[in-house]
């Protein structure tokens, strides 16, 4: 399997915890597709766009770790060709509007991330997902910091690219 076929874990974090995709796998497919065409919408509008592929979205902090990390946000494991696509994009712009589409299946909340670098016209386009009762404590400390945090990696290196959004609220049920 190559890095652009890295399919979502089946397992959450903790051992035998169940994964945010189990029983919704094909809703998640459904998401991917719908951020496509949402990229596809952006170029038609005249945008670049780049659509990631995440083969593992993990929320930071974690809800049974509050304070393993200060960082807050999700962790978004994708492809490694797409991960150097976004590491020369963010080199070159600031990435400083947003638009955030979100649904929810059972537990699980669907997010679509639409990042933009409004002065060279340049949009990435992140799906992401997550346990509903995964997430309070990241809700909470994003609220309190005013931003919430998109922590791009790729599947084969310990390299990550942030993404801001100073308004986290968008992204919570």
């Amino acid at each position: 399997m190559t890095d652009e076929q890295t399919p979502p874990r089946t397992r959450g974090p903790n051992a035998g915890d169940p994964h945010a995709l189990e029983g919704v796998l094909s809703f998640w497919e459904t998401v991917v597709e719908d951020a496509e065409a949402t990229a596809e919408e952006y170029e038609s509008e005249g945008w670049e766009t780049l659509v990631l592929h995440p083969g593992d979205v993990t929320v930071l902090p974690p809800a049974n770790l509050p304070d393993a990390t200060d960082r807050v946000g999700f962790d978004v494991l994708v492809p490694g060709s797409e991960f150097e696509t976004l590491s020369e994009w963010v080199e070159d712009a600031a990435f400083d509007r947003y638009d955030v589409y979100r649904a929810r299946e059972g537990g699980t909340v669907f997010a679509v991330s639409v990042v933009q670098a409004a002065e060279t016209g340049t949009a990435v386009v992140v799906p992401l997902y997550y346990g509903v009762d995964k997430v309070d404590v990241m809700a909470k400390k994003a609220r309190e910091q005013g931003e919430l945090r998109l922590y791009v990696r790729p599947v084969e290196a310990d390299r990550r690219v942030e993404l801001v959004q100073s308004d986290p609220d968008p992204l919570f049920p």
